[in-house]
């Protein structure tokens, strides 16, 4: 962001300074006792570059409004050909001069520089994703934007704010991948969704990474008066991944839900924390969460329900369930509410798992072989989640996806 107005380049030195003064994680912490911070970059030295050229992963060539290519967090290419009149998809370091009255009262919003993920992200950030969709405007085809690790980079960071104004409609996919790495590459990603008044977003963001890859990605959602959020997060790749998703109800009548599907295998350990905030009487939130779970990969889903006072008739669920494909696979599931009001319906729920004798014996006795059968049980899990993501395409490359990984 070397050519970036004053009061970006003011933040950024926000954010540093904010970084240098906040105190060391130890890993001892409340929230970081399941994954360590040294292995996302928020402490400890720098890993060296691990080199090469990994190739990245195939993505289908399937029709867009408009693509953004970024590799390690340091170049954008934007195909920006498909888009309706007044729709912008760019590079978010070319918007903060570029589009300054819509991105300077909204960056940093929703995720601020309190924390350290937040912090180092605002403070390093190059490149990212930049989405606009104005009043009205309904996009038929989603945006997409692909970040790339090639190894060439220790660190990768990215940024992307949406902001769907009142009444407009749009879908937008975040997606990350990379080939196998031979060293360690560290990603900080985060992400901010504004949706105004009445408005309809659903963002998708695919985890995809080759081994060697310790991914920290942050979501953070405002939902306005009647608006309806949707955020899909899948995480099927990488070493490490953490994910940090807050859907916020700011506004009456908002809907803001969060799913989330995962398949870890081999010695992947995935960390989701979810939260739901109501800031606003009659909303609706449904936070749910299925993973499958195989090798000796180990998942953490942390859930919390979120209802101050000023917040009645809140409507607002939470589920994680969690698959076990063989023993050395392990799950743990810590739901919890936190109420402060009354007139309010609010559940939560936990589950880990095994594949059922009884389901896979039922399916081979009839012919099914072993691994179809395993295939049928997997999917049949996680079938509940598919069917709740709006985007037809992704529900087909999400299935065959986890067929492929169920060996």
């Amino acid at each position: 962001m070397g050519s970036a107005p004053a009061w970006a380049a003011e933040a950024r030195k926000a954010a540093a300074t904010q970084l240098d003064s906040l105190p060391a994680l130890t890993g001892r912490e409340e929230d970081w006792r399941f994954t360590r911070p040294t292995d996302l970059g928020l402490e400890g030295p720098e890993p060296p570059a691990p080199g090469g050229s990994a190739v990245a992963p195939t993505i289908a060539d399937a029709q867009r409004a408009a693509r953004i290519t970024l590799t390690d967090g340091s170049a954008a290419e934007v195909d920006a050909g498909g888009l309706p009149d007044g729709v912008i998809a760019g590079d978010l370091g070319a918007a903060l001069a570029d589009h300054e009255s819509l991105v300077r009262e909204r960056l940093y919003s929703l995720i601020d520089f309190s924390t350290k993920g937040g912090a180092l992200n605002a403070a390093r950030w190059e490149t990212g994703t930049f989405v606009y969709v104005p009043k009205g405007v309904e996009l038929e085809l989603p945006i997409e934007a692909v970040l790339t690790a090639t190894g060439q980079s220790a660190r990768v960071f990215d940024r992307t704010l949406i902001i769907v104004d009142e009444g407009a409609k749009a879908t937008v996919i975040d997606r990350y991948g990379s080939g196998d790495l031979d060293g360690t590459v560290q990603a900080s990603t985060a992400v901010e969704l504004i949706v105004g008044q009445s408005a309809e977003l659903e963002h998708i963001a695919v985890v995809g990474w080759g081994s060697g890859v310790r991914h920290h990605l942050m979501i953070e959602a405002g939902a306005q008066k009647d608006a309806r959020v949707r955020s899909v997060c899948v995480t099927l790749g990488g070493d490490v991944v953490r994910v940090e998703a807050t859907m916020r109800c700011q506004g009456p009548g908002s809907d803001a839900r969060a799913l989330g599907l995962y398949f870890a295998d081999e010695q992947q350990h995935f960390e989701h924390r979810v939260v739901s905030v109501h800031e606003a009487p009659d909303a609706y939130s449904n936070l749910l969460y299925k993973g499958a779970i195989k090798d000796a990969a180990h998942t953490i889903f942390y859930g919390n329900l979120i209802v101050p006072e000023g917040s009645p008739r809140t409507d607002a669920y939470q589920t994680n369930r969690n698959l076990l494909m063989n023993p050395g696979a392990r799950a743990d599931t810590i739901p919890f509410l936190e109420i402060a009001t009354a007139d309010v319906r609010c559940s939560h729920a936990g589950a880990v798992g095994r594949v059922d004798d009884e389901h896979l014996f039922y399916l081979q006795s009839r012919g099914v072989p072993t691994e179809v059968a395993k295939k049928l049980i997997v999917t049949g899990f996680l079938q509940e989640v598919l069917e709740m993501i709006e985007f037809g395409e992704l529900r087909g490359e999400l299935e065959a996806v986890v067929e492929s990984k169920v060996q």
